[in-house]
């Protein structure tokens, strides 16, 4: 897509995503930090979920990181078993504290909104957003997944 870049990004192991949480809890104003992402497998993990697949999205001046459910992915490959995951995860996330420490990641200067994307078919997907709206960056990444070049990337209901 013209004017995206977009690449995986695998975590780095440093600095440590607790230290990032206790940053971010600290810029909101938070007493605590119950909840923070863990890197885990070359992906991105949270709230008893198995990893998420995790791009990195330029788009102008702005950062995007994605984080797609890996298991859901695999579920477009005809034939693939595909784990369910819980209802409502996507609903029940606590998104602020998955996207606050990520989104002052050091390998994105200037930040970096983060988007978790729930797929539920070929080419429909849901989204919920922590910073500013994806554009196109959400259907760039699907797309580059998938094989599949239309999607329909609404956003969560609650």
């Amino acid at each position: 897509m013209k004017g995206i870049f977009l690449e995986p990004w695998i975590p780095p192991g440093s600095p440590d995503p607790f230290r990032l949480a206790l940053e971010a809890a600290d810029a909101a104003g938070l007493a605590r930090c119950d909840a923070w992402p863990r890197f885990e497998r070359g992906g991105v993990t949270f709230g008893g979920l198995p990893p998420f697949l995790t791009w990195r999205v330029r788009a102008g001046d702005a950062t995007h990181l994605i984080l797609v459910q890996a298991r859901e992915v695999g579920a477009l490959v005809p034939g693939a078993r595909r784990d369910p995951l819980p209802d409502r995860w996507l609903e029940d996330l606590d998104l602020d504290a998955l996207a606050r420490p990520l989104a002052i990641h050091p390998a994105f200067p200037g930040g970096a909104s983060v988007h978790v994307v729930q797929v539920l078919a070929p080419g429909r997907a849901r989204v919920r957003s922590h910073g500013d709206a994806p554009g196109p960056a959400i259907g760039a990444v699907l797309a580059r997944l998938s094989g599949l070049p239309d999607w329909d990337a609404g956003p969560a209901g609650t």
